[in-house]
């Protein structure tokens, strides 16, 4: 097996704010200001946008294809860690629809709890030790900063609208699919998606909201107080653009 795709990777460990990591940072970052700037050039060109939704779609459903295969091809894949159900998949499975259908729902998933749970990711890494230029490296970044390309680049392009009822439907979804988890969590024996049962093992922003379960509560009000302010943030650039007509 390759050692870039290995399970027992002995290159070079990823480094908080390291040179790999803000260069990921930065890459991304620059996507979303290119879709920005472009973003009359796409809307205008209906065969080159459907180019780039496509291969958006593409890109995050090979990752998550190659995910699986690591996991398997290593002999490390278990039922209770390597399902699709942590708010990382949930998410890309929202851009996926989204950028297919266009439909609003999806959209709203993906702007709040995508481009909330994906910055905070990405800014706090859990990858372990699997640095540049293994595959985990690669996907970890790439599927969380493409949800957030995705979303960038349908509310720009595609000028997809955004509401108050926006923000309690989103807010209340997530509820609802906490809610499903927490009873999968229950019925597979060590099962801890969405870290409703346990907080990470390495730094992240759980540390912040103490112990279990009192950081469950925490996050409901942090996750609806963040979901307005990207609300705030979301109805400056409205006015924004009306006054510039773009």
């Amino acid at each position: 097996m390759p050692w870039w795709f290995s399970f027992s990777y002995e290159g070079k460990a990823f480094v908080l704010f390291g040179t790999a990591h803000l260069f990921m940072i930065l890459f991304l970052c620059l996507l979303c200001v290119i879709f920005f700037l472009t973003r009359k050039r796409f809307r205008q060109n209906e065969k080159q946008d459907l180019v780039v939704r496509r291969s958006i779609v593409t890109m995050l459903l090979l990752f998550e294809v190659a995910y699986q295969l690591w996991y398997i091809s290593n002999g490390v894949w278990a039922i209770h860690f390597a399902l699709p159900l942590h708010l990382s998949s949930i998410v890309w499975i929202t851009a996926v629809l989204m950028l297919l259908t266009k439909r609003k729902i999806w959209f709203e998933l993906t702007f709040f709890v995508g481009i909330a749970s994906a910055a905070l990711t990405i800014i706090t890494p859990d990858i372990g030790g699997f640095g540049y230029p293994h595959f985990r490296y690669f996907h970890f970044f790439l599927t969380h900063g493409l949800v957030i390309v995705a979303a960038v680049y349908m509310l720009f392009v595609h000028q997809l609208k955004l509401t108050r009822l926006s923000v309690w439907r989103v807010w209340i979804w997530l509820n609802i699919y906490a809610g499903l988890v927490f009873v999968v969590n229950l019925t597979i024996p060590n099962a801890n998606y969405m870290y409703l049962m346990r907080k990470p093992a390495g730094p992240s922003p759980f540390d912040w909201f103490g112990e279990w379960p009192y950081y469950l509560f925490v996050l409901q009000l942090v996750s609806l107080g963040l979901f307005w302010l990207m609300y705030g943030v979301y109805i400056v650039l409205e006015q924004r653009r009306s006054k510039r007509g773009s």
